[in-house]
């Protein structure tokens, strides 16, 4: 690949910047695109809602799944990455809902909320809870998100624990945020978690 042409157009783009820097017509920038990722210079972001950014690097990407490619895969409006993220071995749904949870970034965590309808290793997602010692938190999201999306069913067993580890003193997700909902207050009630979304934002994700 030329390095001259990765380097000049290293950054973010759209299709339209991508269009005004090479004076290539939509399709053949596209082609263009879909060359460069196939090539590992080029990584995708967005969708959805948002807009598509094409990464580009003089550098290959590095393969491998991390965080944000599992969040983007179920979320409603994707996320755009604020670093990368990749990790090799073993990596699933429930390392990638914890680490978001604790990036304390709201839209990030509004989002990896969608993958609690794909756990399959309960048992892995309470241990990694309990590593980080986040158990109420993730039983009131858990809460929060059977009235805003549909997902699967916590076991009992693993719900039972989260129980017992309800705080007495009033935890908050992300500082300063608050609910203006009475059904999602409570459940930060019950939990004793202050949930960080709104109304509207429980309304959006559905």
């Amino acid at each position: 690949m030329n390095q001259y042409l990765l380097k000049k157009l290293e950054g973010k783009h759209t299709v339209n910047s991508l269009m005004a820097v090479t004076h290539l017509t939509k399709a053949s920038a596209l082609n263009f695109i879909a060359h460069l990722k196939k090539l590992r210079y080029l990584k995708t972001s967005g969708g959805g809602r948002q807009k598509r950014i094409y990464t580009i690097s003089p550098k290959q990407f590095t393969e491998g799944t991390g965080m944000f490619t599992i969040i983007n895969a179920y979320a409603k409006n994707p996320v755009v990455p604020a670093f990368q993220h990749i990790v090799h071995g073993n990596y699933g749904s429930e390392n990638a809902f914890i680490d978001a949870l604790l990036l304390k970034d709201f839209r990030i965590l509004q989002q990896s909320l969608y993958i609690l309808n794909h756990i399959k290793k309960w048992k892995l997602l309470h241990a990694l809870a309990k590593k980080h010692n986040i158990e109420p938190i993730v039983g009131a999201l858990y809460d929060f998100a059977r009235i805003a999306i549909k997902t699967r069913r916590m076991p009992d067993t693993m719900r039972n624990s989260l129980i017992k580890k309800r705080p007495k003193k009033r935890i908050e997700i992300i500082p300063a945020l608050r609910t203006n909902d009475k059904e999602i207050k409570s459940i930060s009630d019950y939990w004793n978690v202050e949930l960080p979304f709104s109304i509207n934002d429980k309304e959006d994700m559905q």
